[in-house]
């Protein structure tokens, strides 16, 4: 049998319909994560009727349908949000597995890997003005709060502690629309990465928060994204500006944002395969430079492409890599459900 062979066979065996959920619970706090699943749910559902595309797993909230493999397989396909959404999510979950098992690791809480339906909910339907909605980000996002320079007790209790938080971002052409002429959800037709690093330290004796954000773009096609990033790197910063206003020194407008050299793609259709290996490489740097900077980011990069392949093998080569682990993730959990 091959692979969808087995799940359906696993399927009928079972006898009832059977949603494939993973073992652990959602590993990104999203605001919007009870609506979608509602909205997963209903799609789940309705695919009971539609054997066509049937939904092969369900990994940490990232649905994965067989037309959602048959992107990966397919040499020249885009990669459409939910291959996207997948892969951030396993990149995630893996952190974590290395964390447990290095007991020295650093703490990799602090990265956060967004959901592409959670930035363009972001940029198409978040009201920048209401004050409860940009806060309920930043709080679900667990960004770094400033210290309340007034309460010297609270600074002197963790003098120059840092905070830090990286995220990681998924870049799509769509995010630059306004959210008037913002018409077809999930559409655009061009991926890139924004990194967004952020460290807040407080001294004692100081009169204000000393704060670092920086973002970092990388873009296959250089430039096509460039109005993208610095559109959708405003709209991040204003959610973590929201309720401490000036009090971390830096306005909504002050944007730090570099536009970094990337491997660029040789075809049309790899970009979000590019942009994934951009995010998977960072991923996994050594986070001890506080404050990175460009070029050492790049060197990053480039340095995990080579060891995928050449520019015009690294999609290619990507692809198989995922396309495996969906199927190996699948075959696991029907051997797990078939032995309950």
């Amino acid at each position: 049998f091959n692979i969808l062979s087995l799940y359906t066979l696993h399927i009928i065996l079972c006898t009832i319909p059977i949603i494939l959920t993973s073992q652990f619970s959602s590993s990104i706090p999203q605001t919007i994560t009870n609506d979608q699943r509602t909205r997963h749910n209903i799609v789940a559902m309705d695919n009971y009727t539609k054997p066509s595309n049937p939904l092969l797993i369900n990994y940490h909230d990232a649905l994965i349908y067989e037309s959602d493999l048959s992107l990966l397989d397919n040499p020249s396909a885009w990669l459409n949000s939910d291959c996207i959404h997948f892969r951030l999510t396993r990149l995630s979950v893996m952190q974590k597995l290395l964390k447990n098992r290095d007991a020295g690791r650093e703490d990799s809480n602090s990265d956060l890997f967004l959901d592409p339906s959670v930035v363009s909910f972001l940029m198409h339907q978040c009201d920048e003005e209401d004050e409860d909605e940009m806060s309920d980000l930043r709080r679900a996002w667990e960004l770094p709060q400033p210290t309340d320079v007034k309460n010297e007790s609270a600074i002197q209790s963790k003098p120059n502690e840092i905070q830090k938080k990286r995220l990681f971002v998924p870049i799509n052409d769509q995010y630059a629309s306004s959210r008037k002429s913002f018409v077809i959800p999930g559409g655009g037709s061009h991926w890139s990465f924004l990194f967004w690093d952020i460290s807040i330290c407080q001294s004692s004796g100081t009169e204000s928060n000393m704060v670092t954000s920086k973002f970092f773009h990388f873009d296959s096609s250089n430039g096509y994204n460039s109005r993208a990033a610095k559109t959708t790197s405003k709209k991040l910063q204003k959610v973590l500006l929201s309720f401490w206003g000036n009090a971390i020194g830096i306005s909504s407008d002050d944007i730090n944002l570099v536009e970094c050299k990337t491997p660029q793609q040789t075809n049309g259709c790899d970009c979000g395969l590019f942009a994934l290996g951009v995010a998977e490489a960072l991923a996994f740097a050594d986070k001890s430079s506080e404050t990175p900077d460009a070029s050492e980011l790049e060197f990053i990069v480039h340095y995990y492409f080579d060891k995928i392949g050449d520019v015009k093998s690294f999609g290619t080569n990507l692809r198989k890599i995922i396309g495996d682990d969906i199927r190996s993730l699948i075959i696991s959990e029907c051997e797990r459900t078939c032995n309950y």
